[in-house]
């Protein structure tokens, strides 16, 4: 049987190594080549061992290698050298599971589980390698999130982006044996990848190949409750697909030639994109209604002249945590990204005694996909009716600075730039006091704790104070325009 054939159909689990030891022969050179020690990360075999054959068919020297986990100094196999072949003094079977236990201690102490995917994350910038790094360390509590373990991560930065492979076939080559060695399932590349670049990585390993655009989906779909979260993310969802079937003609083979002709492949391929269009077709009608049933109740509201006001932020910076204590209100808070999908609101009663009503929606965060905001304009378009907007964020965040424009950046791209907002600071009870003067001095903002209710008095009389503010100045347009007309009439 050939090799290939028999590697796959051996076992193979998150932390073990596949069951098979290879030994072979070399008749000039006695040592293990840089092509056997690729084969062993890239099979994750047991061991590889190289015999010195001598003339005559003489055994000589005998050298065997094997993987070792990550660690501080880089190594990524070890080997051992024997004089010749009676000098061997290992049990292998005892060696062997002394390296698998080595493999779990690291997998467990990077929380990993039997049930939990190990994923390597590669970050990408043409322009800064701070800039990546900011950015990976989101992936990574992107990947968390997911329910995923991260067993290693990388940075590449060049001048341009390869069109092939994104970070360039060496680099590709040398992350995929270090996530080989760790033992990842998974490589998550820190930018969306485009379908040829996709086919490209995924025909240089067996691992699965995924991007930042597809993670966010994924954890979309997991938080995904109601019927109306469900039809926005598969929206979504056959949005990112369907470009992504294109380039698949290699694979599906075209059979046919001729004008007018096709072969089954193509036919295949243009089937398969004819039905993904007739679904986006349906979910976007559905989507529709959701928007127009959205937009009735809207008006509901602005007729009965009730203020409204609607809470927007970077996501886990505990918007839900602050509804929650603000209304009473019992909506799922997890110290996790996108934990709330779907707009919830509920009315409240300001210290004047005026009432609003109040709507927590779900999290921004930076380069959110485009097929997101796209399916999620029933959401997101609750900011349109909002009165004001109250912008939280998060005091303990060092870089709360950067993703408060990120926020902001996203309000202007989605028109919802000139509705009147309120920035308010949460969890002061995690931040240094160093960080909260800092904040308190730069931004003239109400700093709170969601968790303390005592925080939220002044928040709560500085909100009463603006709603105020802007039911003055309608009520003054509306006045001055009643007189107007009068003075037509």
């Amino acid at each position: 049987m050939p090799f290939n054939e028999l590697i796959e159909r051996s076992r193979e689990s998150r932390y073990r190594l596949r069951g098979f030891r290879l030994i072979h022969t070399h008749i000039k050179n006695p040592n293990l080549t840089h092509p056997d020690l690729v084969t062993l990360l890239n099979e994750r075999l047991d061991l590889i061992g190289v015999l010195e054959l001598k003339d005559g068919g003489i055994p000589g020297r005998f050298q065997i290698a094997h993987i070792v986990p990550s660690n501080p100094e880089g190594e990524m196999w070890k080997t051992i050298n024997y004089a010749d072949l009676g000098r061997v003094d290992i049990n292998l079977e005892e060696f062997i599971k002394e390296i698998e236990h080595e493999f779990e201690s690291s997998y467990i102490d990077h929380g990993g589980t039997r049930e939990k995917e190990g994923v390597f994350l590669i970050g990408f910038s043409t322009r800064s390698r701070a800039e990546a790094q900011e950015s990976l360390e989101e992936l990574t509590e992107l990947a968390r999130s997911a329910d995923k373990v991260v067993l290693d991560k990388t940075i590449q930065t060049r001048k341009q982006s390869d069109p092939n492979s994104l970070i360039g076939k060496g680099k590709l080559e040398e992350i995929i044996l270090k996530a080989r060695q760790v033992g990842a399932d998974t490589l998550i590349f820190d930018v969306e990848l485009t379908p040829a670049q996709v086919r490209t990585i995924s025909e240089e390993t067996n691992l699965n190949v995924t991007d930042r655009t597809q993670l966010i989906m994924d954890i979309f779909a997991e938080r995904a409750k109601t019927s109306e979260g469900k039809i926005q993310v598969q929206l979504a969802q056959l949005r990112y697909m369907l470009p992504r079937l294109t380039g698949r003609g290699i694979e599906l083979s075209k059979l046919g030639g001729g004008i007018g002709t096709r072969g089954p492949g193509e036919q295949k391929l243009e089937e398969q994109r004819r039905r993904l269009r007739d679904r986006i077709g349906k979910l976007e009608k559905q989507i529709g209604e959701l928007s127009r049933r959205r937009e009735h109740t809207r008006k509901q509201r602005r007729e009965q002249g009730m203020p409204t006001a609607t809470l927007v932020g970077y996501t886990n910076v505990g918007k839900s945590t602050l509804f929650n204590a603000l209304t009473s209100s019992g909506v799922i808070v997890e110290n996790k990204l996108f934990s709330t999908l779907n707009p919830t609101t509920r009315r409240i009663t300001l210290p004047s005694g005026r009432e609003m009503l109040l709507t927590d929606t779900v999290g921004f965060i930076r380069n959110l996909p485009k097929e997101l905001v796209k399916a999620f304009r029933a959401t997101l378009e609750e900011l349109g009716g909002s009165s004001i907007l109250i912008h939280v964020a998060d005091a303990s965040d060092p870089l709360v600075e950067e993703k408060i424009d990120s926020v902001e950046r996203i309000l202007e791209t989605s028109g919802y730039d000139s509705i009147p907002r309120l920035l308010v600071f949460n969890k002061m009870d995690s931040a240094s006091k160093e960080a909260v003067d800092r904040l308190r001095r730069q931004f003239n903002a109400p700093i709170i704790s969601a968790l303390n209710k005592d925080t939220l008095i002044s928040f709560l009389e500085r909100l009463d104070s603006e709603i105020g503010r802007l039911a003055f100045y309608k009520e003054k347009r509306e006045s001055s325009s009643f007189y107007l007309e009068e003075i037509k009439a």
